[in-house]
């Protein structure tokens, strides 16, 4: 017969090896949409806003004769420094982009918006050349964009560049990293959650889309456009959302082990997007070699920037040489300031395909629909 004593120890052992176990995935409901207690990402929707506004007054001197750039305005607004916004509240607000993107590039954003507002000095020339700059149009004649003397349009990699190196930079190898998930999740502060959750909230607000995406696709911005783009081809919507909300219900729980599987998904489907982006634009800009000068120079503009944004994901499957390499090969430059896009070949523009399909064998069966 068991003694009393026995039957005390046996029932502190099950309870304490119940206590230590680990939640399984069935035992806390993941909701359909982002509505968490206590979610607050409101300065990455500033910074989403504030890349508007910039991007919307870099892109004003795509036109003819257009007013030149003023370099001081533009960096005002990229440190949100002397009220340089129209939406008031951002002026206000605390935030900025240039403490937010990867510390080794935030110099090299600044010389962009230099070098684009050299360039708009030159919207009366509408012939622009390798060595000059201007406005160049589409053979519609409906689209306009303005180049550097290289033949690059900096206002793509001024944006573009933003999106890779700080919102994807902060989306997932920051606020996803170990720095920001190996945190406190036990104290609550009211509107923000534990910190983990928070951290979390944050990167989930760096993908701009809204609550009920991908039921609503309404309002998109930026890396939830792309990924909506992409989605057709490669169900990337689903996959980011729902990696999204499995790590956050997981925090929520207390369950680390789904957490950190979400960080993985979060990481491999955003990359996939970017990579996947960056194809898409090559393949419109190898069909317009010697075709149409408007198109293909926009669009291996925005190849270059989404290439280049590679770099700066959370444990990318590419190297930053690897990706030097490939900027080399599409515009002679790892530097987008040196890029030139005018001695760029078809050939070149496939090689940076194949290369890209080599590292991410998940684009391969639709590398030519993309």
């Amino acid at each position: 017969m068991f003694s009393a004593r026995f039957l005390f120890l046996a029932a502190g052992v099950a309870a304490l090896a119940a206590s230590c176990k680990k939640p399984d995935i069935n035992d806390y409901e993941i909701p359909t949409t982002y509505n968490f207690a206590n979610v607050n990402y409101s300065g990455q929707t500033a910074r989403l806003s504030m890349l508007t506004e910039l991007s919307t007054l870099v892109k004003s001197a795509n036109t003819p004769n257009a007013a030149a750039l003023d370099a001081t305005v533009l960096k005002n607004m990229y440190r949100n420094e002397n009220a340089p916004f129209a939406e008031a509240g951002l002026n206000t607000s605390g935030k900025q982009l240039r403490d937010k993107t990867a510390p080794a590039v935030q110099d090299a954003m600044e010389d962009l918006l230099d070098a684009v507002a050299t360039a708009s000095a030159s919207t009366s020339v509408t012939t622009p050349s390798n060595g000059t700059a201007g406005v160049v149009s589409n053979n519609a004649g409906d689209k306009t964009y303005l180049l550097n003397a290289n033949g690059v349009e900096l206002a793509q990699i001024i944006e573009k560049g933003i999106m890779g190196a700080c919102f994807y930079y902060q989306a997932t190898a920051v606020y996803l990293g170990e720095g920001k998930m190996n945190v406190d999740n036990e104290t609550v502060t009211e509107g923000e959650g534990t910190a983990m959750e928070h951290h979390w909230d944050e990167a989930f607000g760096y993908f701009g889309v809204p609550i009920d995406f991908p039921v609503n696709t309404n309002g998109l911005l930026y890396w939830g456009k792309y990924s909506n783009a992409r989605n057709t081809l490669l169900a990337t919507n689903g996959d980011l959302m729902n990696a999204f909300l499995k790590g956050r219900a997981a925090i929520s729980n207390k369950d680390i082990d789904t957490r950190d599987l979400a960080i993985a998904d979060v990481r491999r489907v955003w990359e996939l997007v970017c990579v996947s982006t960056a194809i898409s634009y090559l393949n419109v800009a190898k069909a317009n070699v010697g075709v149409d000068a408007g198109v293909y120079h926009h669009a291996a503009s925005e190849a270059y920037a989404f290439v280049w944004s590679l770099k700066f994901g959370g444990a990318p499957r590419v190297t930053s040489a690897q990706v030097d390499a490939l900027l080399v090969l599409l515009a002679d430059s790892a530097d987008p300031l040196n890029a030139n896009l005018y001695p760029t070949t078809a050939n070149d523009i496939q090689g940076v395909i194949d290369a890209l399909v080599g590292y991410y064998p998940a684009v391969a069966n639709v590398k030519d629909q993309l």
